[in-house]
């Protein structure tokens, strides 16, 4: 556990691996998350701004999934988990093939490339748009997702909503082939008490764009820098000896996009860790501490792509794993291998990396580099 203090709010983060798997399995509702105006002790007693962005991040006021708890939680989740089955996601492989060719095509000549800004980007929002229908919105995705984790606007959560309801009434008036349709269907299916109605699904869609898709960008961006400043690393991969899923799986423990995310707060007095964490306080998930935690992981700053990741938690752990894990995989796993080989002598870009264009982003959530300039060299120049 370790003190912290975020936009001059006080709080704990979970920082060990069994802490956080811990916390994260909970069913016995110690740790809850949403309802932050009465579960939150610093809000109920006036020393946070209830009205603050990060309140209404963690606060419920997304209304999804992801700030609910128990019977509510699995009645929320269950009709995007239909839609998010490994069978259902291994679909999409060929879209994902065929997106991640078309950007490589387009990095073709180039001597010098923000990967990040050429392939990452527009891969993972493109693989979202498709499953939306509405690539022609692509923009707008990525600004609210970039809006919401930069925690400095707490009116994009009514603009995403009006945006997304306005595209669920849409699909419901004109149905297509497309996630929304799929999902509007299956809430007209259901009986009237299991029954989201629009004002839900559109919740959850918010929870799809704000996370469907910057923490896939981020940590593909992580991956392509890890294996160029481990070219040892990267033969092994490239020359048989492990397998891609297996260097896939080591990206997301080692270099995980999602560094920190608020939060769950306890509803009785309890311990973490051995510490005593009194009722009403708010726990930060600190998902890159706890990669690097040495109980979990020998030598874990190391990066070693035929590591025994089992039980990493870069998905998250228990009732709230991440329900777009298999769509990551796929489109890491498709990204990271294609890449590599039609640019076999691709290289980081030392004059920009020099001039500082891989810092970190500014968030206190992800943690990625701004730029990821490199220069392919492709062979059939």
């Amino acid at each position: 556990m370790a003190e912290v203090v975020l936009a001059e709010v006080r709080a704990l983060a979970v920082t060990h691996h069994e802490a956080l798997r811990t916390v994260l399995a909970d069913r016995t509702g110690t740790f809850v998350r949403g309802g932050a105006r009465h579960n939150w002790r610093a809000v109920r007693e006036g020393e946070v701004d209830p009205d603050s962005a990060l309140v209404r991040l963690v606060g419920g006021s997304i209304g999804s999934l992801l700030t609910s708890n128990g019977a509510e939680h699995s009645r929320l989740r269950k009709p995007m988990q239909t839609h998010f089955t490994r069978r259902r996601v291994e679909a999409l492989r060929p879209r994902v093939e065929k997106l991640a060719d078309d950007l490589l095509d387009g990095m073709d000549g180039a001597s010098s490339v923000d990967v990040k800004d050429r392939f990452a980007w527009p891969l993972t929002v493109g693989v979202l748009a498709g499953l939306l229908d509405i690539e022609e919105e692509t923009p707008v995705l990525g600004d609210i997702a970039r809006r919401v984790f930069e925690l400095s606007d707490p009116g994009v959560y009514a603009e995403a909503n009006a945006f997304l309801r306005e595209l669920v009434a849409k699909r419901r008036a004109d149905p297509g082939d497309d996630l929304v349709s799929a999902l509007v269907a299956a809430d007209d299916a259901c009986a009237e008490a299991d029954r989201l109605g629009d004002v839900q699904i559109a919740a959850n869609l918010l929870l799809l764009v704000i996370a469907g898709f910057e923490t896939t960008m981020g940590t593909l961006a992580n991956g392509v820098r890890a294996l160029l400043t481990h070219p040892g690393q990267l033969a092994r991969v490239t020359g048989g000896e492990v397998p891609w899923e297996t260097a896939v799986e080591e990206v997301l423990r080692r270099h995980t996009s999602v560094s920190l995310l608020p939060a769950v707060f306890t509803t009785r007095d309890t311990e973490v860790a051995g510490v005593p964490v009194p009722e009403g306080e708010m726990l930060l998930l600190a998902y890159g501490a706890a990669a690097l935690d040495p109980d979990a992981w020998q030598d874990p700053d190391t990066f070693d792509v035929g590591r025994e990741t089992r039980g990493h938690l870069a998905f998250g752990h228990g009732p709230h794993l991440c329900l777009g894990a298999p769509l990551a995989r796929l489109e890491l796993g498709v990204a990271l291998p294609r890449l590599f080989a039609r640019f076999p002598e691709l290289a980081l870009d030392t004059g920009q990396e020099a001039a500082g264009t891989a810092a970190p982003v500014e968030s206190w959530m992800m943690h990625h580099p701004q730029q990821l300039w490199v220069r392919p060299r492709e062979a059939r120049e």
